[in-house]
């Protein structure tokens, strides 16, 4: 009897996969309706700002504090920022680099600081277990570093070294040229050189911890095996004797606009391909399209089925990866198209990915690519939901950036719900090949004839200055 049992249900188990049709791809379940989790929001008395997302699956808790001002605030001691965050670990009133270290490691817990141009942050996890001691890191490395003038002096050999490193990297030369052509004069423009690094002092960054750490300008997401009562109480603890201040108010200048069609070019005797980066005005953060933005540019170029991907690598074979991507910043942002290509197509590449640009403004998409990029994007989001850090990271980004406090609770349906017609409205609205400005990095002898087809070429020398004809 047993035996009939079995070969009854592998044989109606056989019947079912024999009815699938296999020629056709299963349709994708449709995005939740709510796709980010529940969290809890108090503010202390001091001003510190704190989420709590609980999450008992792992035995576990991430904690991510934000100083509200980044590398925008440097004024003019360009790498402030950076030496600040690079530093909160290396010695504080408590803890000597070493000891701070060795602490850490013990636990197998990290604590580690980036700057980036709207916000610092500073990051801890580690298992449950140990949350006070966490906590106690966390809170001396954010509250009480020192600044360390041995320490400060070997990330400024450490950087000094880097810099010189990537003068023979074609990518950072284009990154940065992209930045200035893009932003200006505008700090999101500036970019890090030799003479910054020697002129910063370990004052400069006393002087930036006093101005900008403080916790009516900061926040605190946790998420993890904690209870949101027990964990405040622990927070009031580490935190509690923070003394608010007065953030300052610094004057900048406007965001520029590219105006036309111009190519800047950077001389790079004896390069036998070329990094081309295609930049147009973008919108800030908080713009209300973004969620359908990312299906726009996925269509584009975000990723292996894009179209730019599709063009230069597929049809021309004239790259490994052809991409685009927006930078979104709090006061503003950036379109990129990008590809590396062999000296003898540079200008051909170039004008096929304005071409794709056009083509996404110009000609309605099928409903067929454009599902595939909905699938895209709502997966990537979904899993990207496993990731701790990265859900502390968007609590807090709410915060920072203002955007609608539901924005990640739609966030996944709004994306699953594009069509072809919201597409070609966005790319209208928000790509261009009119006002656009190209960076490529190659040599110039090879190159800049075929660019010249394409619009008035700039030439700069690998220092990123103009060269005069």
């Amino acid at each position: 009897m047993k035996k009939f049992l079995v070969l009854l249900v592998a044989s109606t188990a056989v019947t079912a996969f024999a009815d699938i049709d296999r020629s056709k791809q299963p349709e994708a379940d449709p995005a939740p309706a709510v796709s980010f989790p529940d969290y809890r929001t108090e503010t202390l008395p001091n001003g510190l700002k704190v989420f709590v997302i609980e999450d008992d699956r792992k035995p576990t808790v991430t904690f991510r504090l934000v100083i509200r001002s980044g590398s925008v605030n440097d004024d003019k001691k360009i790498g402030t920022t950076s030496f600040a965050a690079g530093l909160l670990n290396r010695g504080t009133e408590h803890r000597d680099a070493a000891t701070f270290a060795l602490e850490t490691d013990s636990m197998g817990v990290t604590v580690e600081a980036s700057g980036g141009p709207d916000a610092i942050s500073v990051a801890a996890g580690g298992l449950t277990k140990y949350t006070d001691r966490m906590l106690d890191l966390l809170s001396d490395a954010v509250l009480h570093p020192t600044f360390p003038a041995d320490q400060f002096a070997r990330l400024q050999r450490k950087t000094l070294s880097a810099l010189d490193a990537e003068k023979q990297q074609p990518s950072s030369l284009a990154e940065k040229l992209a930045g200035k052509v893009v932003f200006g004069s505008f700090p999101y423009g500036d970019y890090l050189k030799p003479e910054d690094v020697i002129s910063l002092k370990r004052e400069d960054l006393v002087k930036y911890h006093d101005s900008y750490f403080l916790p009516n300008n900061a926040s605190l997401a946790i998420v993890g095996d904690v209870k949101a009562d027990k964990i405040l109480a622990l927070v009031q603890k580490a935190f509690g004797d923070w003394q608010k201040g007065q953030v300052p108010e610094t004057t900048k200048s406007e965001i520029p606009k590219i105006q036309g069609l111009t190519i800047h070019l950077v001389d790079r005797p004896g390069s036998v391909q070329s990094n081309i980066i295609v930049l147009s005005d973008a919108p800030p953060r908080n713009n209300p399209d973004l969620p359908e933005l990312n299906v726009v540019n996925s269509t584009l170029g975000g990723g292996f089925s894009g179209r730019l991907f599709q063009n230069l690598r597929e049809k021309h074979g004239w790259t490994y990866g052809s991409m685009s991507a927006f930078d979104y910043k709090k006061l503003g942002g950036d379109f990129e198209a990008t590809a590396e290509t062999r000296n003898e197509v540079t200008g051909p590449a170039t004008a096929e990915i304005l071409k794709e640009i056009t083509r996404m403004r110009d000609e309605p998409a099928k409903e067929e690519e454009i599902a595939l990029q909905r699938q895209y994007n709502v997966g990537n989001y979904l899993l990207s939901l496993e990731n701790t850090s990265r859900t502390a990271q968007r609590v807090q980004d709410i915060d920072l950036y203002g955007l609608p406090a539901d924005f990640y609770k739609t966030y996944a349906h709004r994306m699953s719900v594009v069509t072809p017609a919201q597409v070609e409205e966005l790319a209208k609205k928000y790509l261009t090949t009119e006002n656009v400005a190209i960076v490529v990095v190659g040599e110039a002898k090879e190159i800049q004839p075929e660019l010249e087809k394409i619009g008035k070429v700039i030439v700069y020398n690998q220092e990123l200055e103009p060269v005069k004809k």
